[in-house]
């Protein structure tokens, strides 16, 4: 596994609010952009994100606090029992990621 292809993060009130985004790490998203060339759009893009044999669809996205997951979060927290203070990891593999904690 390439560690520039990982986010690891430990989850904060926010990322399991009824917000409905995670907010991801600017240095490490922007080193995957850099290593796959594909820009993220300000309306973002659905990606898809895979744990085991489940797949949840998202809408991963850029807006003025850095980039997010934002629609389509809500179905994984929710179906992994995601706290705040849990330490996630998503790993990007081709055109998706995989999820682990």
């Amino acid at each position: 596994m390439d560690p520039n292809m990982m986010i690891e993060k430990k989850l904060t009130d926010s990322d399991v609010s009824n917000k409905a985004r995670l907010h991801l790490p600017k240095k490490k998203v922007e080193n995957i952009i850099r290593s796959t060339g594909v820009p993220i759009p300000r309306n973002g893009i659905q990606v898809e994100i895979l744990d085991n044999n489940n797949s949840y669809w998202v809408n991963f996205g850029v807006g003025g606090s850095g980039y997010f997951i934002g629609s389509g979060w809500v179905n994984l927290r929710d179906a992994k029992h995601l706290r705040t203070g849990d330490i996630i990891k998503l790993y990007w593999e081709n055109t998706k990621f995989i999820f682990s904690m």
